[in-house]
């Protein structure tokens, strides 16, 4: 008797450790629900945006939501908006300011992201899906326009793809921060979606991510 507990002593030890082990590196089935919000630096690929703009380069808002489909893979929404202010100068066929010219741009974004389940407190993620981009320009200045010496303002949708990729870790049971790139193309006014001219764009944003259930 005394033998078997002193075995069992001392092996206790190294089966909690192994439990242990199991548990701490066994994967955690993730939520069927997620919703969240970032904040994000975006990079306009249209070429000559800056013969209007101050820069491609602003600061851009955005929320999403997805719900598990099966597995890992999640159909996914996500919005957001990127403005831009108009550079300094004069419109040389019309002699209006440039700087009153306004870029205001919303896209919605629905498609599929894959996210596996969860090890320890570490993720990671990516999806693709369509995009629709919703833009208006202030008169009196549209940088479609201005090159054909218009100075007439723009609003008008057009639609491409997008392509995620982000990490994610987890601060809470149900809340994590994480880090994404996005890469958008889009084409408006009969444009194709090619880099140069597309006003999609790079998406670097940061943010929050709620699992409720």
């Amino acid at each position: 008797m005394i033998k078997i507990l002193f075995v069992l002593t001392a092996i206790s030890p190294i089966i909690l450790h192994a439990q242990w082990v199991e548990d701490y590196y066994k994967p955690v089935e993730q939520s069927r629900v997620y919703l969240g919000g970032d904040y994000a630096a975006f990079r306009m690929s249209l070429r000559n945006f800056t013969d209007v703009y101050e820069s491609r380069w602003g600061q851009s808002f955005g929320g999403f939501v997805g719900v598990r489909a099966f597995s890992s893979y999640y159909v996914a929404a996500r919005y957001g908006t990127f403005n831009q202010s108009g550079r300094s100068g004069v419109h040389e066929a019309s002699g209006e300011s440039l700087g009153t010219a306004r870029w205001q741009e919303q896209w919605l974004k629905l498609g599929l992201r894959i996210h596996p389940p969860t090890e320890k407190k570490w993720g990671s993620y990516y999806g693709f899906g369509i995009g629709f981009f919703f833009i208006k320009e202030a008169e009196p200045i549209s940088v479609f326009n201005f090159l054909s010496e218009q100075s007439s303002s723009f609003a008008g949708n057009g639609s491409g793809f997008y392509l995620e990729l982000g990490v994610d870790y987890f601060v809470l049971d149900k809340l994590a921060a994480f880090v994404d790139v996005e890469i958008s193309s889009a084409g408006m006014r009969g444009r194709s979606t090619f880099e140069a001219m597309s006003v999609g764009g790079w998406r670097f944003s940061t943010g929050l991510v709620f699992w409720p259930f």
